[in-house]
């Protein structure tokens, strides 16, 4: 009796340690696909302001500079988590 509620409960906090490894990365991975994604679109909208001299951002460069600011904030954060 002592070992099944033993084995049971080993195996409960195992899944839940796996699951939530899981979640974990998925989280990563989707933060990840978004700051890819932003870095894209801020390179090809962005990318030519940075060529002036002096470099001077326009309000939407310096929204989306912001947003993948925030973007690898959020998943240097996570990383760091594991």
């Amino acid at each position: 009796m002592y070992c099944t509620i033993r084995f049971s409960a080993l195996s409960a906090v195992l899944i839940l340690a796996l699951s939530g490894c899981q979640s974990h990365q998925s989280k990563v991975d989707d933060l990840q696909k978004e700051y890819d994604r932003l870095g894209a679109q801020f390179q090809k909208d962005c990318t030519a302001e940075y060529l002036k001299v002096p470099p001077t951002l326009s309000p939407k460069c310096a929204d989306e500079k912001a947003k993948l600011e925030d973007v690898g904030k959020q998943l240097r954060d996570e990383l760091a988590k594991k």
